[in-house]
């Protein structure tokens, strides 16, 4: 459980904190492309904003798989649901777009769980990642 709390605190400061950072960069280093990427309105991690585009985190599970037991791994699931503004640009465009992204901000942070972390689904919507943490 510890863990968990260290990765939620973690990932609301880089959500809340770093990513419009990440936006920025990507929307300068990416002028050719037909679109922008729009910053978040949600300040906070919780389903309280309506204002468009917004992010949701949800963490859906902990589980130890059989093979995780020898090893001694925790398998902790994250999600992102992303609702982005009616644009000429459909959502799932914007969202492989949002999936390097989070994928370049958790590669460079020096969190040490981030060291074993795979995005392992994505959806027009929802981003799904793993982070394996050993105990």
């Amino acid at each position: 459980m510890q863990e968990f709390l260290k990765m939620y605190n973690r990932l609301k400061y880089l959500m809340i904190e770093k990513l419009p950072e990440y936006i920025d960069t990507w929307n300068k280093e990416h002028e050719q492309y037909q679109f922008e990427l729009k910053q978040f309105t949600n300040r906070t991690l919780y389903k309280n904003t309506e204002l468009l585009p917004c992010f949701n985190m949800l963490f859906e599970e902990a589980e130890q798989g059989k093979k995780d037991r020898i090893i001694g791994t925790i398998n902790y699931k994250f999600s992102f649901e992303f609702y982005f503004e009616k644009s000429k640009t459909p959502d799932y465009v914007k969202i492989i777009q949002m999936k390097q992204i989070l994928n370049e901000m958790l590669n460079d942070d020096d969190f040490e769980l981030w060291r074993n972390f795979e995005i392992v689904k994505t959806t027009s919507k929802r981003i799904d990642f793993i982070v394996h943490v050993e105990w």
